[in-house]
């Protein structure tokens, strides 16, 4: 009670809440709470820019909670900032035990509430981040193999503007010209795509293309060539950022409207034509065969269906947004959602759906009446189903 009390009276006041934090480690300094005292102080000092107050405190959280992988984080950039070659090697210890205890994370422990894909793509991010990171470090340590390794890692995974800078640093420093300039070419075509990204380390793109002039006038007497290795960087960053994507679907990828979007039966049967619906009230489960959520919201869905069977004005469509179709037919044989079992086909585009499951309720004009997007189950039934009653009811 002593701590929620020093809590809500400090409010949105950071420096009133880290004295009031201290006071209360004072009184309790064996509190079971500490740690989460420690992790709320991280954050306070952090944004009163106190990055040494921040760092003792996320050491602290370290020390009881040696697993606490977000303040291991906060402390590997902080002791970055120190420049000093102790606080780089303290830093790259920690770096190297996340790097380690990320690369062998067990996908079955993430969130309930996150799916498989949100999961490895954020394993993924904070990996690229990890090998950029710890790249850079060992470069101010110049152990300039080692970073050349962390950095290379790093950018096979996801390429970035910060990781092909400091390659070309390292380049230039060895006197390897051609190598530099094409590692700032790269840098100077993604630095614009980084500075979009949360958390990225600002790029200088002026400054970037001073150095790749002067470095190229210096190596070749002339400017001549220099926007053709500009253009070529910048088509191969492009061309592997689409080799990373999954490719549009062929289906229906010259139609704008969706009710004239035609859509493969997953059983292989005739295809379905949305524009026979039109008239009729169109409920869309989107799903796919990892979503960890799919099968509660098919529980509800059936409650759904169930008030609304035998209504030829209402249809239900289940449809499968999965990249890789070959993995339906095998999981279908253990569950099958109801409804009309079909392909998105680029419908699950056309309407914006960004998250799994989806459901939308289309009215009889085929607009959206209804929209629930990702797993949303409070009062979904019920909102469903007077959407659907809302919209069978009105004039066409």
């Amino acid at each position: 009670m002593e701590l929620q009390i020093a809590v809500r009276e400090a409010g949105q006041d950071s420096a009133t809440l880290v004295k009031s934090l201290e006071a209360f480690l004072a009184r309790h300094p064996d509190s079971p709470r500490r740690a989460a005292v420690y992790r709320a102080l991280v954050e306070s000092e952090m944004n009163l820019h106190n990055d040494g107050a921040a760092l003792d405190y996320a050491e602290k959280v370290i020390t009881i909670q040696p697993d606490d992988s977000q303040s291991m984080y906060v402390a590997v950039t902080l002791l970055e900032k120190k420049h000093d070659d102790a606080s780089q090697l303290h830093a790259i210890d920690y770096d190297s035990r996340l790097i380690d205890r990320v690369s062998k994370a067990d996908p079955e422990s993430r969130p309930q509430q996150m799916t498989l894909e949100d999961w490895q793509a954020g394993r993924n991010k904070f990996l690229v981040d990890l090998y950029v990171l710890r790249g850079r470090m060992e470069y101010h340590l110049h152990k300039n193999d080692d970073a050349v390794k962390d950095l290379t890692s790093g950018f096979r995974m996801l390429p970035s503007a910060e990781a092909a800078l400091t390659l070309g640093e390292i380049a230039e420093e060895g006197k390897h010209s051609d190598e530099a300039i094409r590692q700032y070419a790269t840098a100077f075509a993604l630095a614009s795509d980084d500075q979009r990204e949360e958390n990225a380390t600002p790029t200088d793109r002026d400054a970037l293309r001073l150095r790749i002039g002067n470095l190229w006038h210096f190596t070749h007497d002339s400017t001549a060539g220099l926007g053709d290795l500009m253009l070529s960087a910048y088509d191969e960053t492009r061309a592997a950022a689409q080799a990373d994507k999954p490719e549009a679907s062929e289906h229906n990828k010259d139609v704008t409207d969706p009710l004239q979007f035609s859509l493969r039966r997953v059983d292989g049967g005739a295809v379905l034509k949305l524009a026979e619906s039109r008239g009729k009230v169109v409920v869309l489960n989107f799903w796919t065969t990892w979503c960890a959520y799919c099968n509660q919201m098919e529980t509800m869905l059936a409650g759904v269906r169930t008030k609304f069977s035998g209504r030829d004005d209402v249809v239900f469509l289940a449809l499968n947004a999965d990249e890789d179709e070959t993995a339906v037919a095998p999981f279908l044989q253990n569950q099958k959602p109801g409804g009309t079992l079909v392909f998105a086909d680029g419908v699950n585009k056309a309407f914006h759906v960004e998250s799994i499951p989806t459901v939308l309720v289309l009215d009889k004009a085929g607009k959206i009446a209804y929209r629930t997007q990702g797993f949303a189950p409070d009062g979904f039934a019920d909102l469903a189903s007077a959407a659907i009653t809302k919209a069978s009811s009105a004039a066409q």
